[in-house]
């Protein structure tokens, strides 16, 4: 479409505004004065309460400990748990080892695969411990071994008084001796004519319960 120098322009510098519903203006408006009225109270209740808008509140935690732990928890009590390791503490249990691995038998895989296994060596013979010789001539007997002498008179008054049919009236030798750089107390009664003798001596008085030894030296 052409236009001549004729045409007149007419521009319309403001275009006319949008109309707005009614409704939705009541909305906006209403919404607006619920916002500033609850605003308001607001303020107001913490005007008459005293509080102010100062910094949020810190909650602290509860007095005490969360958490107790129970007199009796109850439950598996492993003993000497409480140990620690190597804390070199005597009182405890002495430690123990662990018992041997088992020897696996092959002797089902032997007979399945037609092995004969050779036979196993005889253990050599054990010879047996010749008998203390007794003396022929004058011997004692040996009834006890302490480690001091204060021992070995109390083990004497304790043997006269349990056993008073053989020990009455009869005084008894208590000899030093060092064994191994330990020293002990031996407590013998002599007077038997031969080792014979005395270890007749010896049978009637286990036979009592009480011990009794040929001495040797």
């Amino acid at each position: 479409m052409a236009f001549s120098d004729d045409d007149e322009f007419i521009y319309q510098a403001r275009r006319p505004g949008r109309q707005v519903d009614p409704a939705v203006r009541r909305i906006v408006l209403g919404a607006g004065g619920a916002s500033a009225l609850v605003i308001v109270v607001a303020m107001l209740w913490s005007g008459v309460r005293g509080v102010g808008f100062g910094p949020p509140p810190v909650i602290a935690p509860p007095p005490g400990p969360l958490r107790v732990v129970p007199a009796d928890p109850g439950g598996l009590s492993v003993p000497e748990a409480n140990v620690p390791i190597m804390s070199g503490d005597t009182a405890a249990a002495a430690p123990q080892l662990a018992p041997a691995a088992p020897v696996p038998d092959v002797s089902a895989f032997n007979q399945a695969a037609g092995i004969t296994p050779p036979p196993a060596p005889a253990p050599p013979p054990v010879a047996a411990a010749p008998p203390p010789a007794l003396p022929s001539g004058p011997a004692q007997v040996q009834l006890a071994s302490t480690a001091d002498e204060a021992g070995a008179e109390a083990a004497w008054t304790a043997l006269q008084a349990k056993y008073p049919k053989f020990f009455a009236g009869k005084t008894p030798e208590i000899l030093p001796d060092v064994v191994s750089g330990q020293s002990f107390w031996r407590v013998r009664l002599g007077g038997f004519a031969s080792g014979a003798d005395a270890q007749s001596f010896c049978a009637l008085v286990m036979a009592q319960g009480a011990s009794c030894t040929v001495a040797a030296f």
